[in-house]
């Protein structure tokens, strides 16, 4: 496996690995209508390609399917961390983890944070973050249960 910044032409294998994972792997712990608002049917390509300029996510791959992918914000922030539905379980997400963890200690970041999703919250706890409260944010007008978790270096 080899962990490295997302390169042109891949905008729509991250999406698309989006999308299914949301999907795939939340439909316990939420509804239709809050899935529908996290990753939407519709692939609006000029805006996660300007997305990704902004953001230069860690993609992990074998060969040149992907198999995650993870963004870190410049004051911390995990917005996005994810690994393909059909590869969880297998230390991709481990691996990603420490590399977004290095890269933060590179530039200064000893605080991490994310708004996870309740199913996520074993891997986050595992990987040394705590939760620090769960809350609503507002998607398209659907309120989403999250989770705010904190790792401290």
């Amino acid at each position: 496996m080899e962990i490295r910044k997302i390169r042109s032409g891949e905008t729509g294998s991250i999406w698309q690995l989006f999308h299914d994972t949301v999907h795939r792997i939340n439909q316990a712990d939420y509804s239709e209508s809050e899935l529908a608002v996290w990753a939407p049917e519709e692939y609006d390509e000029p805006r996660w390609v300007s997305r990704f300029i902004r953001t230069r996510p860690l993609v992990a791959m074998e060969g040149k399917r992907l198999l995650g992918f993870a963004e870190l914000d410049d004051d911390g922030r995990i917005d996005l961390f994810y690994v393909h539905h059909a590869r969880q379980g297998e230390g991709i997400g481990r691996a990603l983890m420490q590399r977004l963890k290095a890269e933060a200690a590179s530039r200064g970041l000893y605080r991490l944070y994310c708004d996870a999703s309740i199913n996520a919250r074993p891997f986050f706890e595992a990987m040394g973050f705590t939760e620090v409260e769960q809350r609503r944010l507002e998607r398209h007008g659907q309120p989403v249960q999250v989770l705010l978790m904190e790792y401290k270096a």
